[in-house]
């Protein structure tokens, strides 16, 4: 139970696509108690974390917010590799999400308020960013936050002349232990807001400060971090969200004074969702997220239905198939090379990285080689001074 009397602060642990949780959760805060938005003295934030904390300090719209989140979700479902698929650019979709949302003077509101999470690249240590010279300076520090080896790219974006990757890889959850820390996670464990677990277990394992269960039920919010699930699984991880955070409302409303459950229908409206035949296995709660997430799932299941869809879409897409079967491939390698196109501008840059990183990595073991030769003369002219010295 936090004070109120006192400076408190809040955390976001990275969680990628999980980040509507998020949103779901926020809804509810600023809903039913927004002065524990208002009066956080810092918003940290890792990864998508970092995001959702450059969201609340700067105020931006959450629809608009669900909306871009619901983009990205769907352009990675195009495709058969999901956001693997090397037309899909999850870091180029972002920045210009950031770019068209973040207001020009972004950088002054953020600046001693919101905190982002780095992991620096050449040591591999932590970096909490909280003071930003300008617009993009804030826009590259949460572009290296969210960047995941590999899953993003290969080359780590820079951020003032130093290259960093996400900062889930040094801290996951800045400041968590810090009295007065309100910590948000979207996978069940010991955070402040999290799920909750459907049955009791003892088990939990901790990466890099947030402490996840082992169950089914965290295994597939994990996968969903990096494989979006269908809108309609998206909407009840955001109605979770909402649910979760009322929660945490409701038990620490000794110093809270909020609304009680269902109180008004005016301000709370119960709603049933159902949408050609998609049907919410629980009330939906989370209202100012209704109608972009009843759009995208329009989108995903046209009004002619899921099976009419399916007997139209797939036998045009397995006849074009038959027809040219090296379509696939080539359609893949066109991707490829368009992202190679672009990357061209910095292969000077990035080669030059990963020259200077071999090189480290030479010296390092070089290194290592002669400090183990040293040993062994050492030791072997021990040897032979205690040999000498004997009788």
């Amino acid at each position: 139970m936090f004070d109120l009397k006192k400076d408190w602060s809040i955390s976001f642990a990275g969680c990628g696509f999980m980040g509507i949780y998020y949103l779901g959760a926020i809804s509810c805060i600023l809903e039913r108690f927004p002065r524990f938005i208002e009066g956080a003295s810092k918003i940290y934030g890792c990864s998508a974390g970092a995001l959702m904390a450059a969201i609340l300090t700067l105020g931006i719209p959450l629809d608009k917010c669900c909306s871009d989140l619901m983009f990205m979700a769907k352009e990675a479902r195009k495709h058969r590799l999901g956001p693997l698929h090397p037309a899909y650019n999850l870091m180029q979709i972002v920045q210009d999400s950031l770019l068209a949302s973040l207001p020009e003077d972004a950088h002054v509101r953020a600046s001693g308020r919101l905190c982002v999470s780095l992991t620096r690249v050449p040591d591999g240590k932590n970096l909490i960013v909280s003071e930003f010279s300008s617009r993009n300076d804030l826009i590259e520090a949460l572009i290296c936050s969210c960047f995941v080896p590999l899953y993003c790219g290969v080359i780590p974006p820079t951020y003032r002349g130093v290259r960093y990757v996400d900062g889930a890889a040094s801290d996951n959850l800045p400041r968590c232990n810090e009295n007065n820390t309100v910590t948000f996670s979207a996978y069940a464990g010991e955070s402040d807001i999290c799920p909750r677990g459907s049955i009791l277990n003892f088990h939990e394992v901790r990466f890099n400060n947030v402490s996840i269960q082992v169950n089914s039920e965290n295994v597939y919010r994990v996968t969903s971090t990096f494989f979006p699930p269908a809108p309609e699984a998206m909407a009840e991880i955001c109605n979770s969200g909402y649910m979760d955070a009322l929660r945490f409302l409701k038990e620490n409303s000794k110093n809270i004074i909020c609304l009680s459950y269902l109180k008004n229908n005016n301000l709370h409206v119960s709603w049933y969702y159902k949408l050609n035949a998609i049907k919410l296995s629980n009330v939906f709660f989370c209202t100012v997220f209704l109608s972009v997430l009843c759009e995208a799932c329009r989108e995903t299941h046209p009004a002619g239905g899921l099976l009419s869809h399916m007997t139209e879409y797939l036998p045009k897409k397995v006849t074009s198939y038959l027809q040219n079967p090296r379509a696939l491939p080539v359609e893949s390698a066109r991707s490829l090379a368009q992202r190679l196109v672009g990357w061209i501008p910095d292969v000077p840059k990035g080669m030059s990285w990963f020259y200077g990183r071999a090189g480290d990595g030479n010296k390092e073991a070089l290194k290592d080689n002669m400090d183990q030769s040293d040993r062994y003369v050492v030791s072997s002219l021990q040897l032979f001074i205690n040999t000498q010295a004997e009788p």
